[in-house]
């Protein structure tokens, strides 16, 4: 019960940064258009968000075993807080510099804040839940999707009822009383665990005995650094196929409203609602991952080849002869969201399980913390490079042959993935020999 507690609260701070971090989009490309900026300049306001959660992922991955996870937790909170708050200051200046610059500091911070939030929360997932990683994984990853599904709808809601600051200070508000939550109930386990005596206890079968607080300070964790890890062909793949969807999944942010606005006559406070129909997909295919046992690499390939077909119908593209319905771009949004679930949740589980059978078992815990920079890392890499992307080609080429294009990218990178689907029965046949030595 305590860990389900525990885990339950970390959600909800996931919940928040989801919704912190989508609910912009749906508004604020209209509200931009006053001081004239759209195109790439839109693109690089949306991707400068996920700089921040490039450096904060790298940053954190590293010093993770270090350091206590819920002070950096709340850290992460925090910093989300004050990106949101100087959203509203955009409200009191008229100068196009001004805003830009304000914009682009506030989606920095903002996402700094929920990479550091967000990294540890993988890292406890893999430590702390390896029985159940899938499920877990599948579990945040609802309520990602569900913080993303909701963010859109939320923020075209909130900037009805109270304009365009009322959606960032209700946030960030609610950032920094999560903050303060984890902060005191975090430190009141921990005040609770010291005073039980430590006893053994028996672990998994590739440890005989070892103490039941977790040690973060091993000789051989020196050895193994991001290097090591990316340089393995099993990670590196799994990782591009991370940063393919992360591509995807925010492609659209920039473009979207404008195309919806242009050519179905949908005003921009109601977008969200058929923004939302990815997240809602994803949710769904979320819960259906998290009911079912499959090969990982199976399911990522799977996952690929029809997140890659549906990108050719967003628009569709003029060289398929039909004519743009909205009915068609939603369901290939929908299609997309419900199919890249199996591939997202699936990777990182996939890359420790891979990293396990390569390393030894007293590297397992800084692999996995590693691990969970890298994958987040390039999540927040993917998020930087779909809005710019989907701003440059706005420039020179229509919504629709935009996502063919998009879509052509999908198809190399399910390619690139394809030899995992006969390397997995080796990493099979590695851990059933190292069971038998154990043995």
């Amino acid at each position: 019960m305590k860990f389900l507690s525990e885990f339950s609260l970390l959600n909800i701070g996931n919940l928040i940064c989801c919704l912190g971090l989508s609910l912009i989009a749906p508004f604020y490309p209209t509200y931009a258009e006053k001081f004239d900026v759209s195109g790439s300049l839109l693109g690089l306001i949306f991707g400068i968000n996920p700089i921040g959660g490039i450096l904060s992922s790298l940053i954190v991955g590293k010093i993770l075993n270090k350091v206590r996870f819920f002070n950096i937790l709340s850290l992460g909170m925090l910093i989300q807080s004050i990106g949101m708050f100087c959203y509203p200051l955009l409200t009191f200046t008229t100068n196009r510099t001004i805003f830009i610059t304000i914009s682009l500091l506030g989606r920095f911070i903002s996402g700094f804040g929920a990479q550091t939030f967000v990294t540890p929360l993988y890292a406890i997932i893999t430590q702390k839940y390896a029985d159940s990683i899938n499920q877990k994984m599948a579990t945040t990853e609802f309520f990602s999707s569900f913080g993303y599904l909701c963010g859109p709808v939320i923020g075209s809601i909130l900037y009805t009822i109270g304009g365009f600051s009322f959606p960032f200070l209700l946030f960030a508000c609610f950032s920094v009383i999560i903050a303060i939550i984890i902060k005191l109930q975090f430190e009141k386990q921990e005040e609770k665990a010291i005073n039980k005596i430590p006893e053994p206890v028996i672990s998994d079968i590739y440890d005989i005995e070892c103490p039941s607080t977790t040690s973060f300070y091993n000789e051989t964790d020196i050895s193994i650094g991001y290097y090591d890890l990316i340089k393995y062909f099993p990670v590196s793949s799994s990782l591009f196929v991370i940063l393919a969807l992360c591509i995807t999944f925010t492609f659209y942010y920039p473009t979207y409203a404008i195309y919806f606005e242009e050519n179905f006559n949908i005003p921009p406070q109601h977008v969200g609602f058929y923004m939302a129909a990815v997240s809602l997909a994803y949710s769904v295919g979320a819960l259906t991952v998290s009911r079912i046992n499959v090969n990982k690499s199976k399911a990522i390939f799977i996952g690929m080849v029809v997140v890659s077909i549906s990108q050719f119908f967003m628009g569709p593209d003029p060289l398929m002869n039909i004519s743009p319905k909205i009915f068609i771009t939603v369901s290939a949004q929908a299609t997309f969201g419900f199919f890249s679930a199996p591939p997202f949740i699936m990777a990182l589980p996939k890359i420790t399980e891979e990293l396990q059978a390569k390393f030894k078992k007293s590297d397992h815990e800084k692999c996995n913390s590693l691990a969970s920079g890298l994958f987040n890392a390039v999540i927040s890499t993917g998020d930087f490079l779909g809005p710019v992307f989907s701003g440059v080609l706005a420039e020179f080429f229509s919504f629709q042959r935009s996502c063919s294009y998009l879509g052509l990218y999908l198809v190399a990178t399910t390619l690139l993935f394809l030899p995992n689907l006969f390397t997995s029965k080796k990493v099979q046949q590695v851990q059933i020999k190292s069971y038998k030595e154990y043995l």
